[in-house]
């Protein structure tokens, strides 16, 4: 265990997986950290829960999509460490503006602008752990820096639920992550070149050999983004209004759930090393299926039976280890030259898109008066994405990592 603890950490390697893991929480910390406080929000500017904020939030989804593909094109085009700066000093001004939000307008505006910075983040730091280390250790990496997601939902569950803090403040203090910028030449040491040359774009990689494994991983992403967000943009909905829970509970329960999430990002990675990615996606996709399903259809049974609720707690969390095979697909699929424009375009594409599902969202709440609909399509999601993975080609892992070179490329 140590000697395995001290491969993933060691050479050099620690510092960067570091910066990017904190990079990764800041940013998700802040994206999700709107969805616990969306009613305070809503409450203190005269906005609609229904229609306001779904477009607020739907408007941000849509950012991150052209953020991607800003950030993705620079980290490619000139240097993985000149964007993945960019994106948190950008993010952070979002959550700093935020926080002065005096109507729609200008609350719109603010996430907007936190919806560019946070989609540069995720696809440029896969791309430099993807880069950063052998293949053999790359699922392990991932899967730890994925399980940075888990830790800022459940950060953000803590902060929105149990400070007491006004909204505003909170998310002044979630511009603080600005300050990772200064530490950036540390944590990744090197020269910073940028190994792409072609001047195509995003829609380039759905042509020729990139065509298949373009056309896959997105459609796969799209399954699992939608599933994901129609789950965790409204399962505190869910739990608020449609069960009668109050706000601790509701922190309770995010904090569980992302608890068992941390530790199924990581041991997705060591088990698809062991047993295959594709084995383990299908298996924790059901997983996370089975357990939201059970939430979503049987809550008041649960709630009287500590050992049943436990049980879909973790088939929620360890299922939604899924994320943690991403950054590996991208490393596999792509060469480095085009990797990062692929990361970051086509996940914040997929999240994006969201763009439609959010007021789509809104509007069946206000027909159905009820927030179940989400909650299904999160099932529904999750089983198709363990179908589309058959879809993505089985290909031999891309050798772009030179032991020999600094660590940030």
């Amino acid at each position: 265990m140590a000697r395995a603890i001290a491969e993933l950490f060691g050479h050099g390697r620690g510092r960067v997986l570091a910066f990017c893991w904190l990079g990764w929480v800041f940013d998700f910390f802040d994206l999700i950290l709107f969805v616990f406080l969306e009613r305070a929000i809503a409450a203190d500017l005269g906005l609609s829960k229904d229609t306001d904020i779904a477009l607020v939030q739907a408007a941000t989804f849509g950012a991150t999509a052209v953020g991607g593909f800003l950030f993705g094109r620079l980290a490619d085009r000139r240097g993985r460490r000149l964007a993945i700066t960019l994106s948190i000093l950008v993010f952070s001004l979002g959550a700093f503006a935020t926080s002065f939000a005096q109507g729609f307008w200008g609350l719109l505006a603010a996430r907007i602008v936190t919806g560019i910075g946070v989609g540069g983040e995720w696809g440029v730091g896969h791309a430099i752990v993807a880069e950063t280390y052998p293949e053999r250790l790359r699922a392990r990496a991932a899967g730890v820096l994925q399980a940075g997601a888990p830790i800022a939902m459940g950060l953000a569950a803590a902060v929105a639920c149990f400070s007491g803090l006004h909204w505003r403040t909170l998310f002044l203090l979630a511009a603080l992550p600005a300050l990772l910028a200064f530490v950036a030449r540390w944590a990744m040491p090197g020269v910073d070149r940028a190994p792409g040359h072609s001047r195509g774009g995003l829609l380039d990689l759905f042509r020729g050999a990139l065509a298949r494994p373009s056309a896959a991983i997105f459609t796969l992403l799209l399954l699992h983004m939608t599933g994901f967000w129609c789950t965790y943009a409204w399962l505190p909905a869910r739990l608020f209004e449609d069960f009668g829970a109050d706000v601790r509970y509701v922190g309770w329960f995010f904090i569980g759930v992302n608890s068992v999430h941390v530790v199924g990002d990581v041991l997705f990675g060591f088990l698809a090393d062991r047993f295959g990615r594709r084995r383990m996606f299908v298996l924790f996709c059901l997983l996370f299926a089975a357990g939201l399903a059970a939430v979503n259809f049987g809550f008041a049974v649960l709630q009287q039976d500590p050992v049943l609720f436990g049980l879909c707690f973790a088939a929620i969390g360890l299922g939604a280890g899924t994320w943690s095979c991403f950054g590996v697909l991208f490393a596999h699929n792509f060469p480095e030259a085009v990797r990062a424009t692929a990361a970051a375009g086509f996940y914040n594409l997929a999240r994006g898109l969201q763009f439609v599902t959010q007021p789509l969202m809104g509007w069946l709440f206000a027909v159905t008066g009820t927030f179940a609909a989400a909650l299904h399509v999160g099932v529904v999601m999750s089983v198709l994405s363990a179908l589309t993975i058959a879809w993505v080609p089985r290909t031999e892992p891309t050798r772009d990592y030179d032991p020999s070179r600094p660590p940030l490329r």
